[in-house]
């Protein structure tokens, strides 16, 4: 370890990351933008937090917070206006499927009105249904590319 990495450590910030924080990117959020609607960087930390205490990736997986559809996440939540509401509160539209480079996708909007605060939970289930059905070490992508909308919806409300 350098010199750099222990005064940051004592600093209080963090040197190593899970592969479930590596893969979290928020963007700047109603902190810092006029047009954000939610607090993603908060939604954000909220993940990072719930998921780590509850499950262990071999893998990373992508999942952004954003108020942009056309993410190249694995995972996206967008927010958006749900049911004709203003979403202060951050009502979420969730996507699968979207990537980048050779494995470039545009995401699949697999549920939408999701709040917030339902937000860790949803996504820890969402995780849970991969790790248990996926293919060998198949990524999140690849296995929500495997299967239709539908099936995927199923899954991931009716995880066991």
């Amino acid at each position: 370890m350098c010199h750099g990495e222990t005064r940051a450590g004592k600093a209080g910030f963090g040197i190593r990351q899970s592969n479930i924080s590596s893969g979290v990117i928020a963007c700047t959020g109603n902190s810092y933008c006029k047009y954000a609607q939610s607090n993603t960087k908060g939604h954000a930390l909220a993940v990072i937090k719930h998921l780590e205490k509850r499950l262990e990736l071999d893998q990373p997986v992508n999942i952004h917070l954003t108020g942009c559809p056309n993410s190249c996440a694995s995972i996206t939540w967008v927010t958006s206006a749900a049911s004709g509401r203003r979403c202060m509160g951050g009502w979420l539209s969730r996507f699968c499927r979207g990537g980048f480079g050779k494995n470039q996708a545009v995401g699949r909007q697999v549920f939408s009105g999701v709040s917030a605060t339902e937000l860790p939970a949803t996504l820890e289930t969402m995780l849970r249904v991969y790790l248990k059905r996926r293919e060998g070490r198949e990524t999140f992508q690849q296995f929500t590319t495997r299967h239709d909308l539908n099936a995927l919806q199923v899954m991931f409300t009716n995880a066991e």
